[in-house]
């Protein structure tokens, strides 16, 4: 098992402790103004802290590469009605043109390869669908600041990248952000409407 499954199940029994961040992923909800009857995408789902927070009425898959996080999610999948598989994020299981909204919370920094993570969010969503992403990310002019760049080779070994630059690489990805706004640690952490 690599590195990144193993610490993912390691994490996932302390993991809503550390990083829950509910009004922010409730915030990238409400701007996917999501309508009964459709069908959403939790990719990267974790331990399924957004699955209460969708309305009712949807149809709700929700995949992680992790067993332990899954383990953690499966209660709340059960009381929302949502399908768990595991799956990578970075090679959907999914046809294309399958999802109405596709959420990335939180999954976009972590993965080895975010461009392909993206690139298959895009591929699974329908003709008008969007992409909620709520991540950390680095979106400025030139490079990130000194303290972001000493930072990262710990952070990325621990669990995630603090300086992928997400909007650029949505866009080459075919997905451009119709709305942006700071979530989190002054603009750290970041909520994007994403859109073909």
């Amino acid at each position: 098992m690599n590195w990144a499954i193993t610490r993912y199940n390691l994490y996932a029994p302390h993991y809503d402790r550390w990083i829950a961040l509910t009004p922010h992923r409730r915030r990238s909800i409400e701007l996917a103004r999501l309508q009964p009857g459709e069908r959403v995408l939790i990719s990267g789902c974790g331990t399924g802290l957004d699955l209460p927070l969708l309305p009712p009425g949807l149809s709700i898959d929700a995949v992680d590469l992790s067993p332990g996080m899954l383990a953690q999610a499966a209660p709340r999948a059960a009381r929302c009605g949502a399908r768990l598989q595991t799956m990578n994020a970075q090679h959907l299981d999914f046809p294309s043109a399958s999802f109405d909204c596709v959420f990335l919370h939180l999954i976009v920094a972590i993965v080895p390869d975010p461009l392909q993570c993206l690139r298959e969010a895009a591929r699974v969503l329908k003709l008008g669908g969007r992409v909620m992403l709520f991540d950390k990310y680095y979106d400025g002019p030139g490079r990130p600041r000194l303290v972001r760049r000493a930072l990262n080779p710990l952070f990325r070994f621990l669990v995630t990248d603090l300086n992928t630059p997400t909007l650029r690489l949505a866009a080459e990805a075919g997905l451009h952000a119709v709305h942006e706004e700071p979530a989190f640690l002054r603009g750290m952490f970041r909520i994007a409407r994403l859109e073909p």
